[in-house]
């Protein structure tokens, strides 16, 4: 065989033992276990704190039931509670601790509602130049009934 060869196999083969030796190290045992990740990753998932609530929390029993209703048959019924009012399963577990106020701005509506050329023609929309005076937009709708004006 050529030294050349014999050169190029010899650091071809120092390069795989030193991939399989340093892939070896790296990779976690748990890995591979569940399919394409780390098996341990379910339990430490499992132990973080849970800080989102369902939207039927909000609901259930007497808290927010009149508003749960309206909501669940309205055009924002597909938008969760907690995109707008923040984590609340602390609130759902205490009521005594508040979740943060719902953001009412115009920039945070906007990131539905100001018109885009790539959303659909049926789903409202505004300018936000020519509408609502820069007002807040909760001041002329109600985000929990949005075909209220």
């Amino acid at each position: 065989m050529q030294p050349h060869l014999k050169r190029a196999f010899t650091l071809l083969a120092i390069a795989i033992i030193g991939f399989i030796a340093v892939r070896a190290l790296i990779v976690p045992d748990s890995f591979g276990q569940n399919g394409w990740y780390r098996g341990d990753s379910v339990f430490e998932l499992r132990n973080f704190p849970v800080k989102h609530a369902e939207p039927v929390s909000c609901g259930e029993e007497d808290c927010h039931k009149t508003i749960y209703s309206i909501w669940s048959s309205a055009g924002h019924k597909t938008v969760n509670c907690e995109t707008c009012h923040g984590p609340s399963q602390e609130h759902v577990n205490n009521v005594r601790i508040m979740p943060p106020p719902a953001n009412d701005s115009r920039d945070f509506c906007g990131l539905c509602h100001f018109k885009r050329a790539a959303r659909p023609s049926g789903f409202p929309q505004i300018d936000p130049e020519t509408h609502g005076e820069n007002l807040k937009c909760a001041y002329c709708h109600n985000p929990h009934k949005p075909w209220f004006v």
